[in-house]
C-alpha cells in the first residue's frame, strides 16, 4: 500500500514538474518569438497592471502568462515607468527595455514664434516632469547665468525653435540646455561683432529679431520689416509693435488688442508707450529672423501695415501710412 501511495506521489510530481516544464516553454517560446508593436506610457505607481492591460491583455499569451511575468520573471518587481514605443519587436526586447528603463523619445516641435508660455504650456504632456519648473528655470538669474554666462532677466529668446526628440518625463533644466545648445549652433558665427557694428548687444539684436519674427515668416519680407525698426530706433521713434504689447499681457491676455492696453503704461512691454525696445525678447525667433535683425534691408522706411493675407506695404511717412491703413485694415 505504502509502495503504490510512493509510485503514485512520484508520478504525480512527476506530472507536475512536466506541466511546469512544459508552460515555462511555452512562455519563453512566445517571449522569444512573439514580435509586438505598442506603446505604453507606464505610470510611476500601478505600472504592471497599465503595461500588461494595454500590452499582451490583446495577444493570445499562454495561459497563467501573468503569473509567469510576476513569479518567475519578476517583471513587476524591476519595471522602470516612462514611456515606451516599439514596432515589431520581440517580446523578450520589449521586456527589456522596460526593466532597463530604456525609454523611447517623443518628438515635440516649437514652431518659430513660441515663446516660453507656449513651450512650458506644450511641454507640459509627458515630455518634463514639471512644466512649471521648466518656465521658472527660464527666469532664474542664477541657472540663466551658469547656463549661458549673461545676465539676462529672461531666457526668452535664447530656445531655439525646433523639433526636438526628448524622454518623457525628462528633467527640465536638459530641455533647456538642449533647446540653449541649438541656439548657440543657430546663431551667426559674426553675430556680435555684426552687432557691435549696428551699436547694439547680442541681447537687443535677440530682441529685435524676436518682434521680427512675430511681423512675418517671409525670409524675403524680414529684412524689410527689420529696416523699419532700426529706421525708428535711429530715429528715437517708438517701435509700436503690437507683438510687444501683447506680450507683456501674458498669460492672461484673450486675443483681443484694445486701446486701452495700447495705452496702458504700466506695460513695460508697451512700445507704443515706451521708447526703445522691450525688456526681453518676446518669442523665440529663428535663424532667418536673427539674420534679418543683424542685417537690414537698406530703406527710409517708417511704416508698414499688413493685408487680410498678412503681406506687407511699406511706406517713408504717416500720410502714406495712414492711406495704405485705410485700404488694407479698414476694408477687411
Amino acid at each position: 500500500m505504502i509502495r503504490i501511495i510512493v509510485i503514485a506521489l512520484i508520478a504525480s510530481l512527476f506530472a507536475v514538474t512536466s506541466a511546469f516544464g512544459f508552460w515555462t516553454v511555452r512562455c519563453e517560446k512566445f517571449i522569444n518569438e512573439t514580435r509586438i508593436t505598442a506603446e505604453v506610457t507606464i505610470p510611476k505607481s500601478g505600472g504592471f497592471n497599465v503595461m500588461y492591460n494595454e500590452v499582451f491583455r490583446p495577444l493570445d499569451t499562454p495561459f497563467f502568462f501573468k503569473y509567469y511575468l510576476t513569479r518567475v520573471k519578476e517583471i513587476d518587481k524591476n519595471l522602470k515607468y516612462g514611456y515606451y514605443k516599439v514596432t515589431d519587436t520581440t517580446v523578450k526586447d520589449f521586456l527589456e527595455m522596460i526593466t532597463k528603463g530604456a525609454q523611447s523619445t517623443m518628438k515635440i516641435t516649437f514652431p518659430e514664434g513660441y515663446n516660453t508660455y507656449d513651450m512650458a504650456q506644450r511641454l507640459d504632456n509627458f515630455i518634463v516632469d514639471d512644466a512649471g519648473q521648466f518656465f521658472r528655470l527660464t527666469r532664474d538669474p542664477e541657472f540663466i547665468y551658469k547656463l549661458t554666462g549673461m545676465s539676462l532677466n529672461s531666457l526668452e529668446g535664447y530656445l531655439y525653435p525646433n523639433t526636438y526628440s526628448f524622454p518623457p518625463f525628462s528633467r527640465p533644466n536638459f530641455v533647456i540646455q538642449t533647446m540653449y545648445w541649438l541656439f548657440t549652433q543657430q546663431l551667426p558665427k559674426n553675430a556680435e561683432a555684426r552687432a557691435a557694428e549696428l551699436g547694439m548687444s547680442l541681447n537687443e539684436i535677440i530682441i529685435l529679431a524676436s518682434i521680427i519674427q512675430k511681423e512675418t515668416f517671409d525670409p524675403a519680407e524680414a529684412p524689410v520689416i527689420s529696416s523699419v525698426y532700426h529706421n525708428r530706433l535711429k530715429k528715437k521713434m517708438r517701435l509700436q509693435a503690437d507683438p510687444t504689447v501683447i506680450y507683456g499681457l501674458l498669460p492672461e491676455f484673450d486675443g483681443n488688442l484694445t486701446k486701452k492696453h495700447l495705452q496702458d503704461d504700466a506695460n513695460p512691454y508697451n512700445t507704443y508707450k515706451h521708447k526703445g525696445l522691450p525688456p526681453t525678447p518676446i518669442c523665440n525667433p529663428s535663424k532667418m529672423a536673427i539674420e534679418a535683425a543683424l542685417y537690414p534691408a537698406d530703406t527710409r522706411y517708417l511704416y508698414f501695415v499688413a493685408d487680410k493675407n498678412h503681406v506687407h506695404t511699406f511706406s517713408e511717412n504717416y500720410n502714406d501710412q495712414i492711406n495704405n491703413v485705410n485700404k488694407f485694415q479698414k476694408n477687411q
